[in-house]
């Protein structure tokens, strides 16, 4: 199949998605949905933290994707695993989805698994395994080294829902006018996101808050990307809508740093 994977060990928090050498996506077909998945062996270290992208494009609009990693035990069985959800909005358009995660400590076996919500053919390109080790000193020469060639960097997403009803729930999604699917959260085992939770909720920017999207402890460099909320998805109101504009400046961060898959992301409600 001649499957294309970069295996990267990074010395930081967590290396952004690769620069626009790799921009030409000319990745493998597969077909997915109706049961069908990609499916990719990995190899990881136990108790290490990894950073997992992956470029994915389908022939249809609006189709939902959904990137896991799996951690199978020698019965078969997966015992912890951690994915996220995206929508990949137009056709043929190239769409990024990243996790970062700590493999258990028991060695198991590592699976990454790509899914579709509709039936068809799809194509993924740029698959990065990125190991992520950090010093202060390491993470704050990395970090001057983008800012050089970036300027400013957003860490997180801030979505401004107050004065629209929001709900704290258990799946909170962030969707575009359009329909798009910009963040669906990061569904794990307790024991991949216990205490931490899919975002972070406030009434206000504090301190205490930005911390979530900091960059690492020991350097704390947050930069927030802050949209409006324009309605709530009814009946649970968990959801929020934002801006087709609002949805394009997401994804055009995410080339340069991908925020959502630390989970870097804030609601604020009333």
């Amino acid at each position: 199949m001649g499957l294309r994977i970069a295996l990267v060990c990074v010395l930081l928090i967590c290396s952004a998605w690769p620069t626009p050498a790799v921009a030409a996506y000319l990745g493998e077909e597969v077909e997915l949905g109706n049961g069908k998945e990609f499916r990719y062996a990995l190899e990881l270290e136990p108790g290490e933290r990894y950073h997992v992208g992956i470029a994915v494009q389908s022939v249809e609009a609006n189709t939902q994707v959904n990137l896991s990693v799996q951690f199978i035990g020698a019965d078969g069985q997966v015992k912890e695993f951690v994915s996220t959800e995206r929508g990949l909005g137009a056709a043929e358009r190239w769409t990024l989805l990243g996790l970062e995660f700590k493999a258990p400590e028991e060695p198991l076996r590592a699976d990454l698994v790509l899914t579709a919500d509709t039936p068809g053919i799809y194509r993924w390109d740029s698959l990065t395994v990125q190991r992520i080790r950090s010093t202060s000193f390491e993470a704050q020469q990395y970090w001057e080294e983008r800012f050089a060639k970036y300027g400013p960097i957003y860490t997180g997403l801030v979505v401004d829902a107050r004065g629209l009803g929001l709900r704290r729930g258990i799946s909170p999604r962030v969707y575009s006018e359009s329909g798009q699917l910009i963040y669906g959260g990061v569904l794990a085992s307790s024991e991949f996101v216990q205490g931490v939770g899919v975002v972070a909720y406030g009434t206000e920017l504090d301190p205490e808050l930005i911390k979530r999207i900091q960059v690492d402890p020991e350097y704390g460099y947050a930069l927030p990307l802050t949209v409006k909320a324009l309605a709530t998805l009814e009946p649970a109101r968990t959801a929020v809508v934002i801006s087709d504009e609002d949805a394009a400046r997401i994804l055009d961060a995410l080339s340069t740093y991908d925020f959502l898959a630390r989970y870097a992301v804030i609601f604020l409600i009333d």
